[in-house]
C-alpha cells in the first residue's frame, strides 16, 4: 500500500480536526522567540534545550514533517531562514497562515522527507525534524539524505517514539487499558490484520512503522552523524506515562565528514 498517500490523507484530517501539533502558537511564543528564548519542541512535552537551539541563530534550517503553524514562525522569529518541507497540504497551509500572521519570512514546501532530492548538497546548516520518522519505514533513507543536504559540522535535531509504544493494543489503549499485543518492531502494515488495517484507513489514521534503537541510533552514525546530545520525554497521556517514562527519545547530532581511521 501507499502509505505516504495514507499519512498525508490522515495528516490532512487531523489538521482540520484539531490535533495538537496543528495549532498555531501563540503571539506570546513568538515574542519569547524573537528576544531569544524560543519554546522549540521535537517530542510531546519537554522543550529543546537552549543549548541545542543557540547553535541555529542566523542560520539556514531545514524543518522536515514540521508544518503546523509551531516550529517554522517559532524558529523563524528566532532569526533563521527556514524552509519546511511536510507531506500535507492543510500542515503546510498552518505554516503559511502562521508567518503571514506574524510577518515572519519562511518556504513552506509539500514534499517527502525521504526524498531530499530538489536541494543540493551541504544546502543548509540544520535540520530540526519532529517526531515523525514513526510515519517513515525507511528511516536510514532518511539519515543518509539529511547527511547529504548539511553542510560538514551541520546540525540535526530530531525526535522520535520509543518502540516501547508500539507493544500495546491500540484500540485499548485509549479507553486507558494496557494489554501487550504487538511484537517488535511493529509496521501498521505487517502487524495489523487487513481487517484492523482498512480500519485504521476509514478511521484517517496514520500509517506507522516503529524501529529498533539499533536503526535509530546505529543507522544515524552510519549514515556519518556524531551524537551530541539526547533527552527523553513523556507523552502527556497517563495511563503510558504511568507504565513508561522515557515514552519519545531526542537527538542531537552533528554531521562529522568524511573521517579517516588511522
Amino acid at each position: 500500500m501507499d502509505e505516504k498517500s495514507a499519512n498525508s490523507r490522515a495528516w490532512d484530517w487531523e489538521a482540520e480536526n484539531g490535533n495538537a501539533w496543528a495549532k498555531i502558537v501563540g503571539e506570546d511564543e513568538i515574542e519569547k522567540a524573537k528576544a531569544g528564548k524560543p519554546g522549540l519542541r521535537v517530542t510531546v512535552e519537554r522543550n529543546v534545550p537552549d543549548s541545542w537551539v543557540e547553535r541555529l541563530r542566523g542560520k539556514d534550517v531545514l524543518i522536515l514533517a514540521g508544518g503546523g503553524g509551531q516550529q517554522t514562525p517559532i524558529l523563524s522569529a528566532y532569526g533563521c531562514r527556514v524552509t519546511t518541507l511536510d507531506l500535507s497540504e492543510r500542515m503546510i497551509e498552518r505554516d503559511k497562515e502562521a508567518l503571514k500572521r506574524y510577518g515572519l519570512e519562511g518556504e513552506s514546501l509539500i514534499g517527502d522527507m525521504s526524498d531530499l532530492s530538489r536541494f543540493a548538497d551541504g544546502s543548509f546548516s540544520a535540520i530540526v525534524n519532529p517526531v515523525s520518522l514513526n510515519f517513515i519505514e525507511d528511516i536510514h533513507k532518511v539519515f543518509r539524505e539529511e547527511y547529504r543536504v548539511l553542510k560538514d559540522g551541520g546540525t540535526l535535531i530530531f525526535g522520535i517514539a520509543n518502540p516501547a509504544l508500539y507493544l500495546f493494543d491500540d484500540r485499548l489503549l485509549a479507553k486507558g487499558r494496557m494489554k501487550v499485543r504487538y511484537t517488535l518492531p511493529f509496521s501498521d502494515t505487517k502487524s495489523l490484520s487487513r481487517k484492523d488495517l482498512e480500519r485504521r484507513l476509514r478511521n484517517n489514521d496514520t500509517i506507522e512503522f516503529s524501529h529498533t534503537l539499533d536503526s535509530i541510533i546505529g543507522g544515524l552514525t552510519e549514515a556519518g552523524f556524531a551524537i551530541e546530545g539526547f533527552f527523553t520525554d513523556t507523552s502527556s497521556f497517563e495511563p503510558i506515562d504511568s507504565f513508561l517514562h522515557d515514552c519519545y527519545l531526542a537527538f542531537l547530532a552533528v554531521k562529522v565528514g568524511n573521517l579517516k581511521v588511522l
